[in-house]
């Protein structure tokens, strides 16, 4: 008798999930919501997790029960001190991260609007012909001058000042003397305004004092549990 050949099932691997793959499975069922929305929540998720070692970082080496109490840690200015040094002052001296974040976003918010001619140098005066330096300055002076400002196909100096001034970004018209002087002291591009200077001795000053570099997240955080600032958003539960 002839043997009847043995059928062989196909075997159907099985998929293995992994448990961030069960955990969104989890949130997609209870929640009936898109795999976009598990992600942005679980980002969310995961930053509140740092933000939980970052403030026990914060109140270990400041011996804090909680940041909140940052709020009454307020450093001491000297008497007699002139508002407008207050917050170079507070850079260099405040042991408060609380009140380093609230210097740096108001620093953040001066450089994004600061407006001076060197300033407004910086951002429209990129290049000249060797030339125009040499007749409205002095010859003597170009070799102390970048090599990045000298630009063959580069607009006349005149013209150029001519076309910054009629865009009336200052309450005084530009001058040879002021493009000539900007030159000298600076490369193309790379002028520092006073408030970005603070910045970075703010970012210094707060890692110093928490051992970690500062976060926007994180500065926001602060100002919630400092101040009465209401949450933009709470985070949810979890839906499993």
């Amino acid at each position: 008798m002839e043997e009847k050949p043995v059928e062989v099932k196909e075997v159907v691997p099985v998929a293995i999930k992994t448990p961030a793959r069960r955990n969104m499975d989890r949130f997609l069922e209870a929640t009936g919501k898109t795999e976009k929305d598990y992600f942005n929540w679980a980002t969310e998720v995961g930053r509140r997790m740092h933000i939980n070692k970052l403030d026990a970082l914060v109140c270990a080496k400041l011996e804090l029960y909680t940041v909140a109490h940052l709020a009454n840690r307020a450093t001491e200015i000297p008497e007699g001190m002139p508002e407008a040094e207050m917050d170079e002052y507070l850079a260099i001296h405040s042991e408060n991260p609380y009140e380093l974040a609230g210097l740096w976003l108001r620093a953040k918010a001066n450089a994004e609007n600061w407006v001076s001619k060197e300033s407004v140098m910086n951002e429209w005066l990129t290049g000249i012909r060797k030339e125009d330096f040499e007749r409205w300055g002095d010859k003597n002076h170009v070799g102390d001058i970048s090599k990045k400002w000298w630009t063959k196909d580069a607009i006349s100096l005149d013209v150029k000042l001519e076309e910054i001034n009629s865009m009336s970004l200052l309450n005084q018209p530009l001058a040879f003397e002021d493009a000539i002087d900007f030159i000298k002291a600076n490369k193309p591009g790379s002028y520092i305004n006073p408030a970005q200077l603070l910045i970075k001795h703010i970012e210094e000053r707060f890692k110093t004092v928490t051992t970690f570099r500062i976060k926007d997240y994180y500065v926001d955080h602060l100002m919630k549990m400092c101040h009465v600032v209401p949450a933009n958003e709470e985070l949810v539960d979890l839906p499993f």
